[in-house]
């Protein structure tokens, strides 16, 4: 464990600080689950969070979208402490609580050593500052101190951190391998009589059969319609409830789960009362969520696809995908045990899957292709899309093709370092040198 913690801290110290994600990243990762799988206690699901924190990982060798990519990393340190410490909700925080058994790693040296040691850490101290100042102050010196293959001065504070938090991140997710999975204190709680579940079930119920019949009547009623209820433009009032709708959609967890954990539902009729309302709760929202993409749909389609709106899109299906799992736990009392792991597995399967499919690659085709449909495009948004969306744009002819493309040059002139290799630079450098 040891081994592979101080190997991912010292690729990640050489490779990542000052310099674009590349192929470095997924090199760290794996060296991180290295440190797990030494005291991993295998599972096939725990297993499977591995293999996907490592293709989240991946991507940064993939992508040039950081916005994309900083989800990906997100999701994957969530998935590496799953896989160290189980399906747990301190899966996060596990691997940084359990850094206190840090020392037990370091083994103890003999007291002829103790000397050595000392002089060592503080040599370091010591030589630090002053090698600082010294590139700093002389050219000559930092010239010559550029051609090793060392780090420069400027960024060798950045670098020592980098090797610390990767360090005790790979520990940390060692030692919560090697220890049981944490489960949360068991805790007493009254239980809802059936009158203090069933009524606001049920009006909760109504207020939703309400909302879906206006939305049929009015969203998809089609534009004169809303013209005429709300005095707004279609795109305004599309635009005007999306985030709403999915705000209503996740508060819709909180109810089946909060009745879920507080009704002990006696005999087959409660059971069945409780089944009809949650089960019809679950299918309003799905209602609920189709009306939220309409709208989405409908804004874009005026207003041209964005990052955020694509990321709008892929949260909305999200949602749906979680909403037919919450709707297995209502209707099937043994999905309960199963809802949580397929819960985090279509999670990371979704995200890997969004990212795969190369959001502002995405991003540029709906926009060229409306471009070529309608005549409107905003070069200036597209001009700020990473390399992933070089092909799409250069199916502009000039002078909109220079135009879009503009930053992109400038993002691939020169060649980048091999811990910065990534697939979509190499691309758009390819592809940008045939123009």
């Amino acid at each position: 464990m040891r081994a592979f913690a101080l190997a991912a801290a010292l690729v990640a110290a050489t490779a990542l600080p000052g310099e674009r994600l590349g192929i470095a990243v997924p090199v760290v990762a794996a060296l991180m689950l290295g440190a797990v799988g030494t005291a991993l206690r295998v599972s096939t699901l725990r297993l499977s969070f591995a293999v996907l924190a490592v293709a989240l990982a991946t991507q940064a060798a993939l992508l040039d979208a950081t916005w994309v990519v900083v989800l990906d990393l997100a999701a994957a340190w969530v998935l590496a402490g799953l896989a160290a410490s189980g399906l747990s909700l301190q899966a996060v925080t596990a691997p940084v609580l359990r850094l206190r058994g840090a020392p037990a790693l370091v083994p103890r040296p003999s007291e002829r050593h103790n000397p050595a040691l000392r002089g060592a850490g503080l040599g370091a101290i010591v030589v630090l500052p002053f090698l600082l100042l010294f590139l700093s102050a002389d050219a000559a010196f930092a010239g010559f101190a550029s051609d090793l293959p060392l780090p420069s001065g400027t960024s060798l504070l950045g670098r020592i951190a980098v090797l610390a938090v990767v360090l005790a991140a790979a520990l940390g997710l060692g030692l919560a391998a090697r220890g049981p999975s944490s489960t949360g204190r068991a805790f007493a709680r009254r239980r809802l009589a059936l009158a203090e579940w069933a009524i606001p079930l049920a009006l909760l119920d109504l207020l939703f059969v309400a909302f879906v019949a206006v939305q049929l009547a009015v969203l998809f009623g089609g534009h004169d319609r809303v013209l005429e209820t709300t005095g707004l433009t279609y795109a305004e009032y599309a635009r005007s409830g999306f985030w709403q709708l999915l705000a209503a959609t996740t508060l819709t967890f909180a109810v089946v789960g909060a009745t879920l954990a507080c009704t002990q539902p006696h005999g087959r009729r409660e059971r069945v009362v409780l089944r009809v309302l949650l089960g019809g709760l679950c299918g309003l929202s799905f209602v609920v969520l189709l009306s939220a993409l309409h709208r989405l749909q409908l804004y874009e389609h005026a207003f041209g696809l964005t990052r955020l709106r694509l990321l709008a899109e892929a949260v909305a299906l999200w949602l749906g995908v979680l909403l037919v799992l919450a709707t297995a736990v209502v209707l099937a009392r043994a999905a309960r045990r199963r809802v949580a792991p397929a819960a985090v597995l279509a999670t990371s399967l979704g995200l890997l899957a969004f990212s795969l499919g190369d959001p502002d690659e995405r991003v540029a085709e709906r926009n060229v292709d409306r471009w070529l449909a309608t005549g409107r495009i905003d070069l200036d948004y597209l001009s700020g899309l990473s390399t992933d969306a070089a092909p799409a744009l250069l199916r502009l002819p000039n002078p909109q093709r220079d135009r879009a493309t503009s930053r992109i040059r400038e993002r691939v002139a020169g060649d980048d370092p091999w811990g910065s290799a990534n697939r979509s630079r190499a691309r758009a450098r390819e592809l940008l040198a045939e123009q």
